[in-house]
């Protein structure tokens, strides 16, 4: 399983969305931070193929760092702002982000709850992967208040035509 038992995504689940050709530099240390603050800012249409390059490389750089045990938690106000990208790979990589940190810190959570909406439209998407991801943060989120969500997240998608999300939705069940 992808998901170690604290409910974390292994390493080996981040490495590998990272291991397309010429996506070695990410691992490197010489991107600093303020430069992936700065691509992870959307300025004009966020559908914009550069502004989507920039989104990807950013991405990218925080899944390096997470698989290398870093704590990058200080990029989920920008992380979050992404939940709703149009792109896909941009949305995939967000959502990764977004169940390892989601229950980080008091101030995470909270950043977390502005976003259940999207959460909640993810996990109505066309895409199997983003169906079931949004479901997995959407679960990983430890709040009283958003627990009658995510029993109709899980009721809903234990009913999916996909395998795959229905086994997320059975994994959430013990959450």
């Amino acid at each position: 399983s992808a998901i170690d038992a604290t409910g974390l995504y292994s390493s080996n689940l981040v490495t590998s969305a990272l291991s397309t050709i010429g996506d070695a530099q990410f691992f490197e240390e010489s991107i600093s931070p303020s430069t992936v603050r700065t691509q992870l800012v959307v300025s004009g249409d966020p559908s914009n193929p550069s502004t989507t390059l920039n989104l990807l490389k950013g991405m990218k750089w925080l899944l390096a760092n997470m698989s290398k045990g870093r704590n990058v938690s200080d990029f989920f106000p920008h992380v979050v702002k992404l939940v709703g990208a149009p792109n896909l790979e941009v949305r995939k990589m967000v959502y990764i982000y977004l169940a390892r940190y989601a229950n980080h810190d008091n101030s995470c959570r909270e950043l977390a709850l502005l976003s259940i909406n999207a959460f909640q439209r993810g996990l109505a998407d066309r895409e199997p992967l983003l169906r079931s991801l949004a479901l997995r943060v959407l679960t990983c989120m430890d709040v009283p208040d958003v627990l009658q969500l995510q029993i109709l997240g899980v009721r809903t998608c234990c009913k999916d035509s996909s395998p795959y999300v229905r086994k997320c939705a059975a994994n959430a069940v013990g959450k």
